[in-house]
């Protein structure tokens, strides 16, 4: 009889002790699957790469090409993203410099608004500087000296690499501050050329219904790859750096992003397919 109860005293501490082993384990997973919030920015009025957009209801959000990229980043390392739009570009930039903000998604190279913010590599996004042109003429040019004998015009909002402004310094260049009065300048010859990235061109040219009428050149003049950057003072600096790092570094994520901004422009060209041109452009 005593051994039995023994036994039976025996059975009941091995599984009191495992029942408080199975909720210590539990006790862990959930700290480690809490959210942290994560506070990123991006270009403001520059798409496809970032812009604050309404939905129907009237409510901002900001829209970026990276935002399928940094999805999936916080819902692999349990991060709480918050898009912070509020305030003017460059006082963005201010904020990611504090430690405010702990992201900001597309940022040019050796790039003087951008000191002081860390990079980080490898970019899988290039952000390719061209030209745009009536389709009657884009033959005259067949190399960037032909383009010095000539007047070109281009969008004062754009966002461009420091490298490539100096280059365009040898350039006779007037500056426009929207695009229907550059794009008009072109179409009535007081431009002969435009100065563009290509996706931003593509975007604003399908935007006012003249995708069709102008020609972009073929090869692009400068490459500006785009990288993430990260404030130095961030709480999670360190686990950001690793974790975005390791997943830029994996090919899927460069041919994924490929695919993404093909889709992007081709989804905008569609959606703006029907706009009606604006005077300056009917024949």
């Amino acid at each position: 009889m005593r051994k039995l109860i023994k036994k039976i005293f025996l059975v009941l501490c091995f599984c009191l002790c495992a029942g408080n082993a199975f909720s210590m384990v539990e006790i862990k997973s959930d700290k480690n699957t809490q959210f942290k919030e994560l506070r990123i920015t991006s270009f403001l009025n520059y798409p496809p790469f970032g812009e604050v957009v309404y939905d129907k209801n009237s409510i901002a959000e900001m829209n970026s090409i990276y935002n399928q990229f940094i999805n999936n980043f916080a819902k692999e390392d349990y991060y709480h993203l918050i898009y912070i739009f509020n305030k003017s570009y460059k006082d963005l930039i201010i904020d990611v410099l504090r430690g405010e903000i702990d992201l900001i998604l597309g940022i040019y190279y050796d790039t003087d608004i951008y000191k002081g913010i860390e990079y980080i590599y490898p970019s899988i996004l290039n952000n390719p500087m061209t030209v745009v042109m009536m389709p009657n003429r884009i033959n005259e040019v067949k190399n960037m000296d032909d383009l010095k004998k000539l007047k070109g015009g281009m969008d004062s909002r754009e966002h461009i690499a420091d490298y490539v402004k100096n280059a365009m310094k040898n350039y006779n260049v007037v500056y426009v501050d929207n695009s229907f009065d550059l794009y008009q300048k072109l179409f009535t010859g007081e431009i002969d050329y435009v100065f563009t990235s290509y996706y931003y061109g593509i975007v604003q040219t399908s935007r006012l219904g003249i995708r069709k009428q102008v020609s972009f050149s073929k090869q692009s003049l400068w490459d500006m790859p785009l990288f993430i950057g990260i404030s130095k003072l961030s709480t999670y600096r360190k686990p950001l750096y690793n974790s975005l790092t390791k997943m830029l570094q994996n090919d899927k994520y460069r041919v994924d992003m490929e695919k993404n901004i093909v889709q992007t422009i081709q989804q905008i060209e569609k959606q703006n397919s029907g706009v009606v041109p604006p005077s300056f452009a009917k024949k």
